[in-house]
């Protein structure tokens, strides 16, 4: 029997697709070009990939996995899923083959799409292991292979398939089947203390997200959105594609994070999604070239600079600007701050951020020039962003204030709560996880915070990274490491203290910028790794590290450190997909150096 609770993401998405016709979609690069996809033929190719996965075999409630960078054939495939009643599970695009496995057979995924030869491969080294994937989707070349033939398919014949056979009537009944309270997607946290687990997100939460930060950023059909961080996170998936879907503009995939630069240039996005990491090397590349500049243009950038922090501060505490401040902005938005856009492209009017604390600074910097950065707090059981600072409600070193429709509050022991639509259904195959987590109604987060006088979030660590020195001090990591990473020149920071009578850091120098120092200072330094085991670079480090100590409790300061040659990435296992450290990896990989700190 059919019911009325029949909105979701795919009849949003529909709706678009009708009053936008052949407006441009989708822009993706090919053979170095950009090319452009309509949202008309947007529409038909989900249609198609969507008959497709009907012959196939794809049933409502199935999973269907995708394994693949950010491309067009991404968002066929997701939406497409959707349009059967199929539940999205997406993969982080570099995951290693166990990463694959885990979330393959924990999720039962019936189907899986890749992106390309290497991801196909990962997937077969662990197919004997995964008894319910019966189809593989990808590179059309890979299509006959011998040992899997009939299990892979290449995705265009996968559309050529699904348009011949007539399957459209199938479609448009699968999507009016869909309740509003289905499971849209399964996304598979970051595991930074275990496995990773499956967070059950409805169309419901989906678009509950959405239509909330619609209402606080205001997409429109002008706005380009430019794809990079991985689809497979929540970030990039709500705010720059299924936003995209109520908003009716565009969204560009970056061919790749190597080629962004240019590609900011070629696309010309006014929105997108990045990391506090990323805008602060922005920040360092345009003060370095103030720098090497004449003295008038340095002095110009500053006095316009100074100018636009004490409009951003007017702005923050609710006050208008005089006359003559608005004038003066006027003059150096007119000299300086549109230059600087162009870096951006010139026309960039707003970024998403998250996953780290931004530095107040770098806040008040990027408002200054018009390219404001919505930084705030969310997570993946909250289908997204919780907070946000936006556009006129903002506090730079803060998370902001709630979405619309969201509750926050703060349980006694510090721990950050959160109601609303946007919460997830549970944890996949975990129902004891689940009604933990899930407890009285409201999310359990596991965040530590508080809300200010103001009703601003902070948040100041994660309650299982907290580390409890042998002497029963409780040391926030994550307060360390982000005083640490405030300095140009450290890269990535993994504080030890658990069971020790002292604090200690393994820190991954910045390549770029040690390199720069050693040039200055006429040191030969040609890796990371010779680098490292110069005095100066070392001193530089201590220097660095007292510097940080100068702002901490006695207990808290570290005492020592040692210098890594190699990043932590998530292909070596030290990171989470969302670039969080995973400390138990780290204390394993690294036991004897640790234990070097401590004789």
């Amino acid at each position: 029997m059919m019911n009325d609770n029949t909105e979701s993401l795919v009849s949003l998405f529909f709706e678009q697709v009708g009053k936008s016709g052949n407006r441009v979609a989708l822009r993706e690069k090919v053979n170095g070009q950009y090319t452009d996809v309509s949202w008309l033929q947007f529409g038909q190719n989900v249609e198609a990939l969507a008959g497709a996965l009907i012959e196939l075999g794809v049933e409502r409630g199935d999973r269907t996995a995708i394994f693949s960078y950010n491309s067009c054939r991404w968002a066929y495939m997701d939406l497409a899923s959707l349009a059967v009643g199929a539940i999205v599970v997406p993969i982080y695009f570099r995951s290693s083959a166990a990463a694959v496995e885990h979330i393959l057979k924990d999720s039962g995924a019936k189907l899986v799409m890749v992106g390309d030869r290497a991801q196909l491969d990962a997937v077969l080294s662990v197919a004997g292991s995964l008894p319910d994937l019966v189809h593989i989707i990808g590179p059309d070349e890979a299509e006959a292979d011998g040992a899997a033939r009939g299990i892979i398919h290449g995705f265009d014949s996968c559309l050529e398939t699904g348009a011949q056979n007539g399957r459209l009537d199938r479609v448009a009944e699968r999507i009016h089947r869909i309740d509003t309270d289905d499971i849209a997607t399964i996304v598979y946290t970051s595991g930074t203390t275990g496995e990773p687990k499956g967070a059950m997100l409805s169309h419901r939460s989906l678009i509950a997200n959405v239509r909330s930060g619609m209402q606080v950023v205001g997409l429109t059909t002008d706005d380009v959105g430019l794809s990079f961080m991985p689809t497979s996170h929540v970030l990039d998936r709500c705010v720059v594609h299924f936003m995209n879907i109520l908003a009716g503009g565009t969204v560009a995939y970056a061919e790749s994070i190597e080629t962004i630069l240019a590609d900011v240039q070629l696309v010309k996005p006014t929105a997108m999604c990045g990391v506090p990491r990323m805008f602060e090397k922005i920040y360092h590349a345009i003060y370095d070239n103030i720098n090497a500049a004449s003295g008038t243009k340095k002095a110009l950038f500053n006095w316009a600079i100074g100018t636009g922090r004490k409009v951003v501060m007017k702005r923050r505490s609710d006050k208008k600007a005089g006359l003559l401040l608005r004038a003066k902005y006027r003059l150096a938005d007119k000299m300086v701050y549109t230059k600087v856009r162009q870096l951006l492209g010139g026309r960039m009017r707003v970024f998403a951020s998250g996953g780290a604390h931004l530095q107040e600074e770098i806040d008040i910097f990027f408002r200054a020039i018009g390219v404001p950065i919505m930084h705030g707090y969310g997570l993946t059981e909250a289908t997204c962003t919780v907070t946000l600072n936006t556009f006129d409600d903002f506090m730079p070193g803060t998370l902001g204030h709630p979405y619309p429709g969201v509750e926050v509050a703060i349980a006694e022991n510090g721990e950050i709560l959160v109601k609303g639509d946007l919460i997830m259904q549970g944890y996949y195959n975990r129902p004891e996880e689940s009604a933990a987590t899930l407890a009285g109604g409201w999310l359990h987060t596991g965040d530590l915070g508080y809300l200010d006088d103001n009703g601003y979030l902070l948040m100041s660590d994660r309650m299982k990274d907290i580390l409890v020195t042998s002497g029963g001090k409780n040391i926030s990591p994550q307060r360390i490491e982000t005083l640490l990473k405030l300095n140009r020149y450290v890269e990535q920071v993994a504080v030890i203290a658990e069971s020790r009578n002292y604090v200690s850091a393994l820190i991954v120098p910045d390549l770029q910028e040690v390199s720069a120092f050693c040039a200055r200072e006429g040191i030969p330094c040609e890796s990371r790794l010779e680098a490292i085991e110069r005095e100066e670079v070392k001193e530089l480090f201590n220097e660095i590290v007292e510097s940080v100590n100068g702002e901490l409790e006695r207990f808290e300061q570290v005492k020592r450190f040692s210098l890594l040659p190699d990043e932590f990435t998530v292909e070596s296992g030290e990171l989470t997909s969302t670039l969080k450290v995973k400390r138990r990896v780290v204390d394993t990989k690294y036991r004897d150096l640790i234990e070097s700190m401590y004789a």
